[in-house]
């Protein structure tokens, strides 16, 4: 027994320190921050129209006084994100507790593939280390936010895996896990999700499966269900909502590739120097570089096999999207936990076939400095990023300040918040003080207001004009916040 204890130990502590290197990327300081604008306060209203409304299969809100913003994505990660709504009520953390979850279910799906079918989980923690080190997923807008992009790439992800298990045995529980992944990346991305598929082709062909995946029933059968969901769904948003799918084609499928939305502009290099520069940076440069263990010795044929089927999809997806007009950062993020495994595996192999058989000071020394280059130094800037992770917009101070106003003003329960922006983040908390906490709060953007009317502005483009309109009493101001008491029109 005593023996069981001391053998067990290292495996303790090891995953101790793995699960302490997790939390400063994932869930330290998660709600530190305010609801950022647009899209997270987009995605975020809108789940809680579905929460308030009980209707999963809306064209979105029409908000009093917000501009009409229709929905042209599909709900399901919004779904998860309305049951966390259920549960902790209507919070910032309910938003970005569930993108935190999904992607720690990625690291655990990834930790018991590696074990399980590669016979090493040190590959799946590799695997992990490159991802939290890697700024184009730990930033807002993908793990640090309740955006859609990081459990979509969790979804593509799994679903590469799933695909590659079902042509290495054949099994239908793969398949059944292929078709669930794609069909969650279609409800949360639509047809993006698709962009992954012509690299599976090529590798399909390439491992000479492509006349049995033909032959094979159930891979139709599959691929029927999740065509029949996807076209349902979307058939009766365009039944009960007419015109939905025009906008959802032309604003978010084959308009954003053959034209550029909103002035996202970029030339064919973009993804390229985002991802070696900017959201993958020297593991960019390693991916590549990890195809070269295919040319080695010890390295399995399943590890090989792997190899060649995330390559696929790595490089023919950074080639299709690369063709699009409308280029954002996060279009790139996708392909990053491929080039992760990828690299997971390439120094697994170099670890097991060229340092492990090293004396101990030789071995010990290369490790260490793999480690700090690879890992320590990039962790460092992650943790720095985190901490001092700011207010991007002006609207973002609106959370804030309520807050504070909240605490200083205990009595004060209604006031009226004034904005002329897209306005979803003032109107989240909006939303969010008048259920949760009982407040009569109003939302105005064309700043006209009447005699004694309390308002609050944190914006540059509509505090000027209020005070140039209007003789007013400050309550309270706090960095570019203000809140004012209207007492006459000038």
């Amino acid at each position: 027994m005593n023996n069981s204890i001391k053998i067990s130990l290292p495996t303790i502590g090891w995953s101790l320190l793995f699960i302490l290197v997790l939390y400063f990327p994932t869930v330290h300081y998660i709600d530190h921050l305010p609801i950022r604008w647009w899209d997270e306060s987009l995605f975020g209203l809108r789940a809680l129209y579905i929460h308030k409304t009980g209707d999963y299969l809306s064209n979105f809100q029409l908000y009093d006084g917000l501009l009409d913003h229709r929905n042209t994505k599909l709900p399901f990660t919004t779904w998860i994100q309305v049951l966390f709504m259920k549960v902790l009520g209507v919070k910032v953390l309910a938003l970005r507790l569930p993108v935190i979850l999904i992607f720690l279910a990625t690291v655990a799906f990834t930790l018991r593939f590696s074990k399980k079918h590669l016979s090493a989980i040190s590959i799946g923690v590799l695997f992990t280390l490159v991802m939290i080190c890697s700024p184009g997923i730990v930033r807002d807008h993908i793990l640090r936010t309740g955006d859609q992009d990081l459990p979509f790439l969790c979804y593509l992800f799994v679903m590469v895996i799933a695909f590659f298990q079902y042509l290495e045995s054949r099994q239908k529980k793969y398949l059944l896990l292929f078709a669930v992944s794609i069909t969650a990346a279609l409800l949360t991305k639509n047809l993006l999700a698709g962009a992954f598929l012509p690299g599976l082709l090529l590798y399909t062909i390439y491992s000479k499966n492509l006349i049995r995946i033909l032959k094979d029933r159930s891979i139709w059968f599959a691929i029927f269900s999740v065509v029949s969901i996807f076209s349902g769904i979307i058939f009766y948003l365009n039944t009960t909502y007419p015109g939905f799918v025009d906008r959802m084609w032309g604003y978010e499928l084959l308009g954003r590739y053959t034209d550029a939305k909103d002035g996202h502009r970029g030339g064919f290099g973009f993804f390229f120097n985002d991802l070696a520069f900017t959201s993958f940076r020297i593991y960019f440069w390693l991916v590549p570089l990890s195809l070269l263990v295919l040319f080695t010795k010890k390295i399995s044929e399943t590890t090989s096999r792997l190899l060649i089927c995330l390559g696929s999809v790595y490089f023919s997806y950074l080639v299709i999207i690369s063709f699009a007009e409308t280029k954002l950062f996060w279009y790139g993020t996708p392909i990053i936990p491929i080039g992760a495994l990828m690299i997971g595996i390439a120094l697994h192999h170099i670890y097991v076939a060229y340092i492990s058989e090293r004396k101990n000071s030789v071995k010990y020394v290369v490790v260490f400095l793999l480690i700090i280059l690879l890992f320590g130094i990039p962790y460092q800037k992650t943790v720095h990023n985190v901490l001092q992770d700011e207010v991007m917009h002006d609207e973002e101070y609106i959370g804030m300040f309520m807050e504070r106003v909240a605490i200083d003003h205990p009595t004060l329960k209604a006031y009226t918040i004034a904005d002329k922006n897209f306005g979803a983040a003032a109107m989240w908390y909006k939303e969010q003080y008048n259920i949760e906490k009982g407040f009569d709060i109003k939302y105005r953007n064309n700043n006209v207001f009447r005699a004694g009317e309390t308002v609050m502005t944190c914006l540059y483009n509509v505090t000027p004009d209020i005070l140039t309109k209007y003789e007013v009493e400050v309550l309270h101001n706090w960095n570019q916040c203000k809140l004012i008491k209207i007492i006459k029109e000038k």
